[in-house]
């Protein structure tokens, strides 16, 4: 595909941001053929572009998204995301963020320590709600490549 980048600039003023809406189907449908037949969820890391459009893109096409914040965790419901494919990952969560996703009725919240499932825990009670959980292991595994790059 060919893409007048100074005609688009012309157009709409620069920065300038183009997606390719295209290849990001064929891109989600290759792994959603790879998962065929599999109880599978692909979740959008609303980190790598929280742009609502991108989201909203994706979600039509049955992705869910995994969000690193509260703050996504509602961008991806504006851009049309269903609770139930949604996936609250990331370090530090605070009572209001926790909070907030039990009321959401969320997919799952990913947990990183057993600190963090007892805090869990204890909100997901003051709240009378049952809080579904998923656990990050970290098998402490060397990639021998880049010495700030680690394998969990």
């Amino acid at each position: 595909m060919q893409i007048d980048f100074e005609a688009l600039a012309e157009k709409y003023g620069t920065p300038l941001y183009v997606y390719d809406f295209d290849r990001m189907t064929e891109n989600y449908r290759r792994l959603k053929e790879a998962f065929a037949g599999e109880k599978s969820l692909i979740a959008y890391a609303v980190k790598a572009n929280s742009n609502l459009s991108v989201i909203a893109h994706f979600g039509r096409l049955g992705s869910g998204a995994d969000c690193v914040s509260i703050g996504e965790v509602l961008r991806a419901r504006t851009a049309g995301i269903e609770p139930y494919k949604i996936i609250f990952s990331g370090v530090g969560k605070r009572d209001d963020e926790i909070r907030r996703a039990l009321e959401e009725g969320i997919l799952m919240i990913n947990l990183e320590s057993e600190a963090e499932m007892l805090h869990v825990e204890k909100v997901a009670e003051r709240l009378g709600r049952e809080a579904r959980i998923s656990i990050r292991v970290n098998p402490n595994v060397d990639p021998q490549t880049h010495p700030y790059i680690s394998t969990g």
